[in-house]
């Protein structure tokens, strides 16, 4: 006989020896035998986060962090559907979470029976893929081949092409035990997966398209990349090249360069046609900048525009995209670089834009000496300041769209939930983050982001290495910034959108142990950094208050001013 329990045993066994060092459960009587699997397996650490949307952020940290597959497991009924938001944000960030939720037999689906949903493909428009492993007696060995094969497919799933959640269903009936047995050790499948690489004949080919034309490379989202930097470094010195690259690019070139939506803000309509690429070549992912989206389907660049890395999408945010080029972007920069080289190239194009920034940079520094305490000032102190070995994790809103402008002194890496750029989950993430990475943690972000996932202080192992900045604004401060809501009377603008959030982050912090600094004028904020960014025993929060009427003005005003160039 076959012990009713042993897909859970083959499960996680086999993520383990396929590189699964990580998993996050809830507990649940569902998945008691799922957890009680991972437990036996030695390979693996074990979380426990008792809030399942605020296990899979913080399973999405740690994976954001580590690059490796981390597992999740919950129980049955509405638990896996608080599993979509962060899966979510894995599917178009590319990341790797193995979701398993616990499921009850077929059969009693309908039936009136406890905490059953149709649960089997619930997540499939979020995920790469979705399986199901049946509570059915196979004959002979086909229930353990069948689940070994489910376990390494979905495994190599989310870990092959472009990385991505995956959901493994898995039904169990009572009695809910994990009868131990000795089963013989798990078949691994082995992926090879070549890297992608662009012939020589097809680079040659590429590099006589662009040899004489100006090209604009643009940089959104992916995580930190030794060899892509060192590609970008060196591709970057060619002088009919130019990149633009978003803080969450993670990109630490030696020519430096004032923040794009600084520059682009800047330029002039007829600086922007002067400026207009031939070939606009883009890697990663979204990007946070209107700026950047805006200046090129304004300005379409001329001969098309190069999407390079894998994707299973047609992405063609600039309605211009002529190659996809699914080979990644290092190796393809560097190799395009070594035959561009060959080829003279009189171009003033690098160094059009490097004046452009030049002045841009000029115009922002005169307007930051100038401004009162608000948001703006306050996190200029803060980007300032940043010790050069630290992850950074930024809020949706008002948060990354600050550090677009102000973190020129980049720390080691910055990750913000771009996927689907949800509110949701920033705190979790950071949690996760934190798990994952052994230096100091930063998240800032605002009030309102923040009130959105308090279940993740509740959490007990919060890193002491873990720091927070809440911009206390009174709530959801982009709405007094972005057209759409900045034009409507104060009381409802303030009432339906802003909705402060009205935090006592003294009594919270108090609650969960945690350190709390305050901060509400500049040498307030520099005394409490000194503090933040020193060694502790515990996780500190730095509450920075500011005034949302003059925080908004004084963006609006910065914008206006770079237009205008005063």
């Amino acid at each position: 006989m076959i012990p009713d329990k042993t897909n859970c045993l083959i499960l996680a066994e086999v993520l383990a020896r396929q590189g699964v060092r990580r998993c996050v459960v809830s507990p649940g009587s569902r998945n008691a035998p799922l957890i009680l699997a991972f437990d036996a397996c030695p390979d693996i650490e074990l979380t426990v986060v008792a809030d399942e949307r605020s296990a899979a952020f913080i399973a999405l940290g740690m994976s954001q962090v580590s690059r490796r597959p981390v597992a999740l497991v919950c129980t049955s009924g509405s638990a896996p559907l608080n599993y979509a938001p962060a899966l979510a944000e894995a599917l178009y960030q590319g990341i790797p979470l193995i979701a398993i939720s616990a499921d009850r037999p077929l059969q009693w689906i309908d039936q009136d029976d406890s905490q059953t949903i149709h649960q089997a493909g619930v997540l499939d428009n979020l995920v790469k893929r979705s399986f199901d492993i049946p509570d059915v007696k196979m004959p002979g060995e086909e229930h353990l081949w069948y689940a070994n094969r489910v376990a390494n497919e979905a495994c190599l799933t989310a870990i092959s092409g472009k990385p991505g959640p995956v959901h493994i269903n898995v039904q169990l009936h009572a009695p809910l035990t994990n009868e131990g047995t000795a089963l013989p050790s798990q078949r691994i499948v082995e992926n090879i997966e070549p890297e992608g690489m662009v012939s020589k004949e097809t680079i040659l080919q590429l590099a006589r398209e662009v040899a004489d034309t100006r090209i604009l490379v643009v940089g959104g989202f992916c995580p930190p990349d030794d060899r892509l930097n060192r590609a970008l470094s060196i591709f970057s010195q060619l002088p009919n090249v130019f990149i633009l690259h978003e803080t969450l690019a993670n990109l630490h070139l030696p020519d430096g360069q004032t923040p794009v939506d600084t520059l682009l803000c800047s330029l002039s309509e007829s600086d922007k046609e002067d400026l207009r690429p031939d070939i606009a070549i883009s890697f990663g992912g979204a990007l946070v900048s209107r700026f950047v989206k805006q200046y090129l389907r304004s300005y379409p660049p001329r001969l098309g525009h190069w999407a390079i890395g894998p994707n299973d999408r047609i992405a063609d945010c600039f309605q211009s995209l002529t190659k996809r080029i699914t080979a990644p972007a290092a190796p393809f920069f560097r190799r395009l670089r070594g035959v561009l080289g060959k080829f003279v190239n009189q171009s003033s194009y690098r160094q059009e834009w490097i004046s452009a920034s030049e002045r841009a940079a000029n115009l922002h520094a005169r307007y930051l000496r100038n401004i009162p305490w608000s948001d703006m000032k306050g996190l200029e102190i803060v980007f300032r300041k940043l010790p050069g070995s630290l992850n950074l994790q930024l809020s949706n809103g008002t948060p990354v769209r600050y550090a677009q402008l102000l973190q020129q002194h980049a720390p080691h890496a910055s990750f913000c939930n771009r996927g689907v750029s949800g509110i949701d989950g920033c705190t979790s993430t950071s949690v996760g983050a934190a798990l994952a990475y052994p230096g100091m943690t930063l998240l800032i972000t605002g009030d309102l982001s923040f009130s959105y996932d308090l279940s993740a202080l509740a959490f007990k192992g919060i890193p002491q290495r873990l720091r927070i900045i809440v911009v206390n604004n009174s709530g959801g401060a982009i709405f007094r910034f972005v057209a759409t809501t900045a034009s409507l009377p104060d009381d409802l603008r303030e009432k339906y959108f802003c909705t402060d959030p009205r935090l006592d982050l003294t009594k919270l912090t108090d609650a969960f142990g945690m350190e709390y600094l305050y901060a509400d004028n500049e040498s307030s904020l520099i005394k409490a950094l000194e503090r933040l960014f020193s060694p502790s025993d515990g996780c500190i929060l730095l509450e920075m208050k500011t005034d949302p009427l003059i925080s908004a003005s004084i963006l609006k005003n910065y914008f206006s001013t770079l237009k205008n160039r005063e």
